[in-house]
């Protein structure tokens, strides 16, 4: 039978500060002091059997042909060959075997569809084999894989995990709560925002373009026009073959609606005949295959802040937007016709091409969509004027080559710091990443989205505040997860201003140096790093040591000069601890 190590009760009876405080943030309610009592087995973290709630395989009541789920109950990583079904196919060109990937980039001779779904006999809808999406999700990431678990600190998600004296507060990801609890969003609940808030409301299970199975539309954001907070552009002019370099001087296009509005658009689809030069303006044109003679469907968004290579001169310019176009749709009223997220049309309708498309040989890529020379699309194409395109989101972070279990780690400082402590070069991070992340995050705590000193008013009605001054997030140097963990948080994983941890503080002899008793250094690091202020908050360091560690170099004039600041980046019980540390 399958082992979770934190069960639902688990969650809800410990959890209940978190809960609480993130459906009453917004009415300023305080947070409940303690968590209510709970049963020995609970207190213990470990639930002993949650088999009537699943259709896992035991090989004699609920046997499955494909074995979906076997060896889930086993939460020390020694059953890994079991669970991953796609253990030794043959995945190589010599012909020998390996293991795929269970989640995306699958193979034409794929068995990862096994590890979590029963095709007749699943125990909950989508086929899963467990009853529901947080329970299908832990029941490998429990432990059982030996890597990923979810309830483990980790220092780039945080954890699900935590202790009844460590502050805990997690994300809420059983589906007990709707996104409208999230702090800053829509909390009277229409749409999307009455949704449950499950594992898969942050991952994709079968794919992502992001690391970490990021979901590509979060909270339906992607189908959401940018007036809306999301990341859809509608009546976009098409435009042909201009040159991504001489497009830049034209500025904004301007055409007309339907109506005969004339529109100044901030985008435009660049539909470029590829030849020997223009096919090198992007190489993920080649990486798919294209050659000269085909017709690609370029979207490009204009930069009026772009600076030439000396990085002084003003280029404002059209540049290509590298964005995926989401292929979704729904039906109309009449359940009859489909409405597709991402179309393009001609001047009067007749002629579309959209995700029916598909089977007929489009090529899809970074940004845009493409056909060959020689496919019945050509006409189609050339005859469309304006577009409608559902964009998804993209995060990356600075993570490691897949060893041979297909295991890599996350140095998520990457994201905010391009020096490490020792003033060296952050080798992960890349401009823009960070801010990248702020917008996902926003996709649900769409207040939180905002740049200093600047009073913000609420997203056309998705957030709760009418006007706030806020932190900026729209930097990569202030990226929301880093002052946030994405999972949860405890005392075990918080850090204070210098960025040390709880085992980093008990085993650094800076700290308490005259207590030597490992028990005794052990409470007084737990004491130390209690958050005195516990909440919902996902907090990465413990109360406001956050503000602390940054503006001890930051704004901190009013502090340098007094008798009582001291900075030593040496920590002892006469110098200041500051400093956040990146290299972690």
């Amino acid at each position: 039978m399958s082992k979770i190590k934190v069960s639902f009760s688990f969650l809800l009876t410990l959890m209940l500060v978190a809960m609480f405080s993130i459906v009453a943030s917004a009415a300023g309610s305080n947070p409940v002091a303690t968590p209510p009592g709970d049963p020995a087995d609970v207190q213990a973290g470990v639930v002993t059997t949650d088999g009537a709630n699943d259709n896992s395989y035991d090989g004699t009541v609920k046997s499955n042909a494909n074995k979906t789920g076997t060896g889930v109950g086993t939460n020390d990583g020694s059953t890994f060959n079991q669970v991953i079904k796609s253990d030794n196919n043959m995945v190589k060109a010599d012909g020998s075997h390996g293991t795929q990937r269970t989640h995306g980039s699958y193979m034409n001779n794929t068995n990862s569809c096994a590890s979590c779904h029963q095709t007749h006999t699943g125990a909950s809808k989508n086929l899963l084999f467990k009853d529901g999406e947080y329970a299908t999700c832990t029941a490998c990431h429990d432990g059982t894989l030996g890597f990923y678990n979810v309830f483990t600190g980790s220092d780039s998600a945080g954890t699900f995990g935590g202790t009844h004296d460590g502050n805990m507060s997690v994300h809420l990801a059983n589906g007990t709560v709707e996104l409208k609890a999230a702090p800053g969003g829509k909390t009277n609940g229409t749409d999307n925002w009455t949704a449950e808030f499950t594992c898969a409301s942050c991952h994709a299970p079968h794919g992502s373009y992001s690391d970490r199975l990021l979901s590509p539309d979060p909270n339906g954001m992607g189908n959401l026009t940018l007036d809306q907070g999301g990341k859809k552009v509608t009546n976009v002019p098409v435009v042909s073959n201009q040159d991504v370099n001489t497009i830049n001087a034209a500025g904004n296009f301007s055409f007309n609606d339907a109506g005969g509005n004339p529109i100044t658009s901030n985008y435009v689809v660049n539909r470029i005949t590829l030849d020997a030069t223009n096919i090198n303006s992007n190489p993920d044109y080649t990486a798919k295959g294209l050659v000269a003679g085909d017709i690609v469907l370029q979207l490009m968004k204009w930069n009026p802040d772009k600076k030439a290579a000396d990085k002084v001169t003003p280029t404002p310019m059209y540049e290509i937007d590298t964005a995926p176009w989401l292929h979704g749709y729904e039906f109309d009223a009449s359940h009859t016709n489909k409405i597709y997220w991402t179309t393009l049309q001609n001047a009067d309708g007749s002629k579309k091409f959209d995700t029916d498309q598909l089977k007929k040989g489009e090529v899809l890529g970074n940004g845009f969509a493409a056909v060959k020379s020689t496919s019945s699309l050509v006409a189609t194409v050339n005859a469309l004027t304006k577009a409608d395109i559902a964009r998804g989101y993209v995060v990356k972070l600075d993570v490691s080559a897949f060893d041979a279990n297909n295991v890599a780690t996350t140095t998520v400082s990457s994201l905010w710091a391009s020096k490490k402590a020792d003033g060296t070069n952050n080798p992960g991070y890349v401009s823009g990443r960070g801010a990248a992340m702020s917008a996902f995050c926003s996709a649900c705590h769409t207040d939180y989205l905002a740049t200093s000193s600047k009073q913000t008013a609420t997203n056309q009605g998705e957030g709760t505040f009418d006007h706030a001054y806020r932190h900026t997030t729209t930097s990569d140097s202030y990226t929301c997860v880093r002052c946030h963990y994405a999972h949860g948080t405890d005392v075990t994983v918080m850090r204070d201003a210098r960025g040390k941890k709880l085992s980093e503080i008990i085993a650094d002899p800076n700290y308490f140096s005259t207590v030597t008793d490992s028990t005794a250094r052990a409470t007084l690091a737990n004491d130390y790093m209690i958050d005195k202020n516990p909440s919902s908050a996902l907090k990465r360091y413990t109360n406001m040591a956050v503000c602390w560690g940054c503006h001890t170099s930051s704004h901190s004039e009013g502090t340098r000069n007094t008798d009582t600041f001291q900075y030593n980046p040496t920590a002892n019980e006469s110098n200041d601890r500051n400093g956040i540390e990146f290299d972690y």
